[in-house]
């Protein structure tokens, strides 16, 4: 009779906790220096689910993957305001060991409506949170990010910028640009320089310039990526995001593992050590559109990239790769009751993803080109006036569908899901993000939490120190005003006695006495709010 009581007070304990908004964990975490490590690096492969990744390995005649052997749990991927996360606040857990609001971009949430989580003081609601990348810079380590997209998407954002909504991506590219990473690879260069492209950048700076006259290599084309010699560099190879890795052009652009390569290579000449984050971008897209074939070309690329960073890890003994999802994408499901080689059979004509066939599929040769690229013979009635009507809307789902008819796949939505994810860890003394927290199902914020842990990284000190409210100067005596003049480009100006001082939005530079003073951070606007380093505050006298 006492055991049933005492499990009902500490059942009723749990839920006033939940409801309250408390922080609950599955286990403890960790606290040893042995697990200590140089560098980190960090996979996001963003909407791969655990079905898609069987759905790959079926591909390749049921062969085990390379990260298959270093499956370690599951993540749990809920946001502080949803039970399915978009990839802003899902990798921001990652980037700062934090849940925050989907669509939002490395700032703490203004409400918390879901369990587990710590409420907002009044006072931090939209405050910028330090990121592991801003952090390790701070530490004198080098920084990196790859990915698949274009830089502004939301997962490499989060790692390098602050906002309200992900979708503000030019302040986004200014905030990356002035955040100092050392070496970033990917796509959008679109977003870099002015121009009458609806990327282009609308205030008529061109960052290229900016890049170069901090030091930085800037370069568009594999070939010049190879042929490197700087240890800071921008790759963009592509106006908006990279092709899938079926579709693209080897001799043109770099692959996943490639650019995997060149920025560990780069980055491990730091004494200090780094950290860089991978993302493998679209295996969510191809999950939104329903094309298990784009799915497929995306988990293998991971897959080659994930071998390339733990071979090296496995050789240097100071580094930690770890790999999950910032959520899952489609809600695949395979439903197969045929043998492999009947899958295989009618997997083995795909030479191209649904993105790799625009531009070339037109209603006159629609047959032929399914013919050609996906080994389509039998197609009915139905499926080719699908296939016109895709034409003129979006036909990667009318093709993934087509072809997941006849593979025994099936989609249960074009959104997001609130599936848990796989992690995949190697750690040189086989101390992973689930033994940090002494369970198999861990919060994605948990692997951001590990990540700082392993890193030696003292986030919660920095989270108080990094970012002040423009209030700071108030208390000083000084006046502050956002000055608008620039509608696309706003200055904070604060006024005390004679000193007059300058501080750009987006930007880490302050203006004082004639001179431009680089800061140890930005200098952000955030729903109306300033927030600044404390370097600028101290500028103050």
């Amino acid at each position: 009779m006492k055991r049933k009581l005492f499990c009902g007070i500490s059942s009723f304990m749990l839920l006033c906790s939940v409801f309250a908004g408390g922080s609950v964990s599955y286990g403890s975490s960790a606290s040893t220096e042995d697990n200590a490590v140089k560098n980190v690096i960090l996979f996001v492969t963003d909407g791969m689910s655990l079905n898609a990744v069987n759905m790959a390995r079926w591909y390749q005649g049921g062969e085990p993957l390379f990260m298959d052997k270093y499956f370690s749990g599951l993540s749990r991927t809920y946001s502080t305001d949803s039970l399915t996360t978009d990839s802003a606040a899902g990798a921001t857990a990652f980037a700062t060991g934090h849940k925050i609001k989907s669509e939002t971009v490395s700032i703490l949430p203004d409400k918390v409506t879901m369990p587990f989580i710590e409420p907002t003081k009044p006072n931090e609601a939209n405050k910028p949170l330090p990121t592991i990348i801003e952090a390790a810079r701070l530490a004198g380590k080098g920084t990196g990010l790859v990915f698949t997209s274009e830089l502004t998407d939301a997962t490499p954002a989060v790692f390098a910028s602050h906002a309200t909504s992900r979708e503000f991506a030019g302040s986004i590219a200014e905030q990356m640009v002035y955040d100092g990473v050392d070496v970033l690879l990917g796509g959008g260069s679109d977003y870099l320089v002015p121009g009458k492209e609806e990327n282009n950048r609308k205030d008529g700076e061109d960052l290229t310039k900016v890049l170069k006259s901090n030091g930085y290599e800037y370069v568009t084309n594999k070939k010049d990526l190879l042929n490197s010699k700087t240890n800071k560099i921008w790759g963009l190879f592509q106006p908006e995001a990279l092709d899938a890795d079926f579709d693209l052009k080897p001799k043109e652009q770099p692959s996943l593992a490639e650019m995997t390569k060149v920025a560990i290579d780069k980055l491990s000449t730091n004494e200090n050590g780094f950290f860089m984050m991978v993302e493998a971008s679209q295996i969510d897209w191809f999950g939104h559109d329903n094309d298990p074939i784009g799915m497929i070309s995306e988990i293998l690329a991971f897959d080659k990239a994930f071998k390339v960073a733990v071979e090296f890890a496995e050789k240097d003994g100071n580094t930690a790769v770890v790999s999950t999802s910032d959520h899952a994408t489609g809600g695949l499901n395979m439903t197969n009751y045929d043998t492999m080689n009947d899958l295989r059979s009618a997997l083995k004509g795909a030479k191209h993803t649904s993105y790799g066939i625009e531009g070339t599929i037109n209603e006159s040769n629609l047959k032929k080109v399914l013919k050609e690229e996906y080994g389509l013979t039998d197609l009915t009635k139905e499926e080719v006036a699908a296939v016109k009507k895709g034409l003129k809307d979006n036909l990667s789902p009318v093709i993934g569908h087509m072809i997941g008819k006849r593979i025994g796949v099936s989609f249960s939505t074009e959104d997001h899901t609130a599936d848990d994810v796989g992690i995949f860890a190697y750690h040189p003394k086989n101390f992973k993000p689930t033994d940090f927290m002494g369970s198999g199902v861990i919060m994605n914020s948990d692997i951001g939490k590990y990540i700082q842990h392993v890193l030696k990284i003292d986030m919660e000190t920095l989270e108080k120190t990094l970012y002040v409210s423009g209030a700071a100067f108030i208390a000083k005596s000084a006046t502050v005003k956002v000055d608008y003049a620039n509608k696309e480009n706003p200055v904070i100006v604060v006024k005390k006695g004679n000193q007059i001082l300058k501080l750009p939005i987006d930007k880490n530079i302050a203006l004082i006495d004639g001179k431009t003073i680089t800061l140890n951070t930005l200098t952000l606007l955030i729903d109306g709010k300033t927030w600044v380093s404390q370097e600028a505050v101290d500028l103050i006298k």
